[in-house]
Parts: structure tokens; sequence; C-alpha cells
């Protein structure tokens, strides 16, 4: 009874400017704050999924808004404020037709203002009550005592509604406190604004790459350093062939003249071969000869050992073709060098013209031995023994032309057999002068004309031996020239 006493006291009017001074803005204070919260919550969600790459049906609108505000950007300046732009967009976002910082300041201004509020009526309530007490208490006599008190009651029931405002806005302002705590958007902004700062910087940025004026100057001057690089190229090239065009001219034409040289060199060298297999030929000839000269010896008197003889003399102008057409191998197989052969082509030109004339003696020689083929009748033995020579030369000869296929390093060895069958040709001379001297001496007196045919055969036996070891040297010389380039 007496608390409803207590509030059918409180005036109307104090009633009402609690109701709109505290209670009201405490109420949409509370509202705005929760739907701020749950809103800075709801798109901090959205952008952490956007972060984790889960779908969404629909972006966010800020989202967009500031993925156009960074591209703009990026393509202006070549480092982005990114937190200014986020802070910025913030600032334009509205709850309820009310701007987020608007919520938030209302949020943490409104306690203390309703404080205010209340100390300010308390005040006020006390200070209009201790004014009425006092002017009570002044007109009221001492003596009675009830009336006093009776009077002094009504003063004192406003100082307790001037408590009662007091402690309304109290127990609103620790309301809006705790409602502020439990709604921290300090900590749901914070949250979003750093999920919002990470998309666009390590999720979205990248994307722009090529788009930033950064890139965009380097895209420029790598474009630029390619057209210098071929600018660079060309000159560099056009310079190059300026300057050794000529030179190129000069190898082209040195190149051509030794071409020219080498082609005349190797027509020389085939010239040099059919000129050996010519005299071969001529030599072969000389050899047919000589076994027409053996046949008759064959009719005649003479023994079959002489006919031996001649078959075997037969086979050692064959083998010596075969030795021939064998440097003929030799000379084609060294045409590479050029220079050097030309006096080695020349010996053989003066070679070939030895051998003909060694053919031309043996033709005499073929000659004065069929006008004298009846006085060998006593000379049988001189002749078998002076055809193991020649068959000893055939095999030296064999030899010689095995290894002259092969090797030309073997030319001391043709060497040494062609002088054994220099040395078989004189002892066959010596023979053959010695049998002749001593047994037909009286029948007939050109026998000495044997030995002074033999001795130009001998002589350019030897001839061929001095050039053959020239022309080992010259092999020997060409190898080494060719073993240094």
């Amino acid at each position: 009874m007496q608390s409803n006493g207590y509030f059918m006291a409180i005036p109307s009017y104090l009633i009402i400017l609690i109701v709109v001074l505290v209670i009201v803005p405490s109420v949409i204070a509370v509202l705005l704050r929760m739907a701020l919260h749950y809103y800075l919550i709801d798109q901090g969600n959205q952008v952490i999924r956007l972060i984790n790459g889960q779908p969404l049906r629909k972006p966010p609108k800020i989202v967009n808004y500031l993925e156009t505000r960074l591209a703009e950007a990026s393509q202006q300046l070549e480092q982005v404020n990114t937190p200014a732009i986020i802070d910025q967009v913030y600032s334009q976002q509205r709850v309820l037709l009310i701007s987020c910082e608007q919520i938030e300041q209302l949020g943490r201004i409104l306690p203390n203002l309703l404080l205010s509020f209340g100390l300010l009526g308390t005040f006020i309530g006390i200070t209009i009550n201790l004014y009425s007490l006092s002017e009570t208490v002044s007109t009221t006599n001492v003596t009675d005592i009830s009336s006093l008190l009776q009077d002094i009651q009504t003063p004192l029931q406003g100082m307790g509604i001037a408590f009662t405002t007091s402690l309304a806005a109290i127990l609103f302002s620790a309301l809006l406190v705790v409602i502020n705590f439990m709604f921290n958007t300090n900590l749901a902004k914070y949250r979003w604004m750093s999920a919002l700062e990470d998309y666009l910087d390590n999720i979205y940025q990248p994307t722009l790459k090529g788009q930033t004026k950064t890139d965009k100057i380097v895209q420029e001057m790598v474009q630029v350093f390619d057209q210098f690089l071929i600018r660079f190229g060309q000159g560099i090239q056009t310079s190059i062939e300026t300057a050794f065009r000529q030179k190129i001219d000069e190898i082209y034409a040195t190149n051509l003249k030794a071409n020219q040289l080498a082609e005349q060199v190797y027509s020389r060298l085939i010239d040099a071969s059919v000129t050996v297999t010519q005299s071969a030929k001529d030599f072969q000839i000389a050899g047919d000869r000589f076994l027409e000269v053996a046949r008759a010896f064959e009719q005649s008197e003479f023994p079959q050992q002489l006919s031996n003889a001649t078959i075997n003399l037969a086979n050692t102008q064959r083998s010596f073709s075969q030795s021939a057409s064998g440097l003929a191998t030799s000379v084609q197989s060294v045409d590479l060098a050029v220079i050097e052969l030309q006096n080695y082509s020349k010996r053989l030109i003066k070679f070939s013209e030895q051998i003909q004339q060694t053919n031309q003696t043996a033709l005499n020689l073929l000659e004065t031995q069929n006008q004298n083929q009846q006085s060998f009748n006593h000379i049988v033995e001189q002749v078998q023994t002076a055809s193991q020579g020649f068959q000893l030369a055939v095999n030296n000869l064999d030899s010689l032309q095995r290894r002259m296929v092969n090797k030309t390093d073997n030319l001391e060895e043709i060497q040494a057999e062609l002088s054994k069958l220099v040395v078989a040709m004189q002892t066959y001379s010596q023979g053959v002068n010695t049998a002749v001297g001593g047994g037909v001496a009286a029948n007939y007196p050109g026998n000495s004309i044997n030995s002074m045919e033999l001795q130009p055969v001998i002589s350019g036996l030897q001839e061929c031996v001095s050039h053959l070891q020239d022309t080992k040297n010259e092999l020997y010389r060409l190898r080494h020239t060719i073993e240094k380039q």
C-alpha cells in the first residue's frame, strides 16, 4: 500500500520525462546495438565463407563495392591503402537507416548520458526540496511539533522522488553497459574488417596482376626494351655484314682458286697414273716379246729349264705390272696433298720415260739374244742358276706388291727387294758374260753386246730404286704434314 502510494506521489510530468529521456532512448539503443551486432556478424561470416571458397547465393554488396574501388585504385596507385578504403566504405554502411558509426556512438554515449540525467534530476530535486524545507522550518512555530512534521513531510517526499529518477537512470545505464558487453560491436567490427582486408589483399588483389600501375609501366618498359633489342640486333647484323663481306668474298675467291688447283693436280695425278699404267702395258708388251723369244728357245736345243726360266721371267713382269698398279692406287690415295705431289708427279713422268727406255733396251736385248740363241747351248747350268735368282726376284716382287696395297711406309722393303733384284740381275749378267766370254768367244765376237745391253737395264732398275726411295721420302713428309694439319 505504501509502495502504491509512493508511485502515486510521483508527478505525472516526471514519469513522462523518465519515459521520454531514459526508457525510450535505452530501448532504442539496445535494439540498434543488437541489430548492428547481428549485421556485422552476418557480414563477417559471409566474407569468411568467401575466403574459405564456400559458395554464396549472392556476394555482399559491400564486397562488390570494395572490389571495384580496389581495382580502380590499383590502376592509379602503386601501393593501395586497403584499410583506408574499408574504413571509408564502412562509414557509409547503414542499419535501419542509421549509419553504423552513429549506432556505435549512441551505444557508447547513452549510458553516461543517462547517469548525467539521473544526477541532474537528483540535484535539482534536492535543491528544490531543501529550499522548501527551509521555508517550512522558518515559517512554522517550533512549539507545534506535529504541524512541523506535517509541513516537513512534503519536501521529504519530493527528495525521494528525485532519488527515484536517479535510480531509474542508473538502472538503464547499467542495462546498456551489460548489453554493450554482450553484443560487443567492436569485436564484430574488427573481425569483419580483418576478414575483408584478408580477402582483398590475399585473394582478390592477386587476380589484378597486370592491371596495376607498376605492371603497366613494367610492360611498357619490356616492350620498349624488346624494340631496342630488335633494332640493336639489326644494327649489329648490318655492321657485321658490312665489315666482313669483303673478307668473305676474298675467302670465297681463295677457296675457288684452291679448288681449281686441286682439280688441276688431281687431273695431273690421273694423267700420271695413266702414264704409269701405259708404261706397265709397254712392259707387258716387252714381256710378251720375251715370251716369244722363249718360245723360240723352246723350238731350239735349249732344255726345259730355260723354258721355266722364261715363264718365271714372265711372272716377274706381271708382278712388276701389279706393283705399278698398286703404286698408282697409292698415288690416288694421297690426292689431298696438292702442292707437295707436283714434284712427285714429275718424277713419275721421268720414271715412265725411263721404263720406256728400259723396254727399248729389253727389246734390243731380245733381238741380240735371238741372234745369239745358238751360242747358249753351253751355259745351261748358268741359266738354271740365273732362273733361281729370277724366282727369288719374283717372290720378292710379290711380297712388295702385297705390302704396297695397304702401307706406304714399307717402301724401304720394296727398295731392298729391288736391290736384291738388281743384284740378281747383276749376278745373272755376270754369269752370262762369263759363260759367253768363256765358251762362245771363239765362235761369235758379239757376246760382249749382252753385257752392254744388260747394263742399261741394271742402271734403269737402280734408278727405279732411287726414285722409289724419293717417293718414300715424299710420302713420309706428306704424312707428317697431314698429321700436323
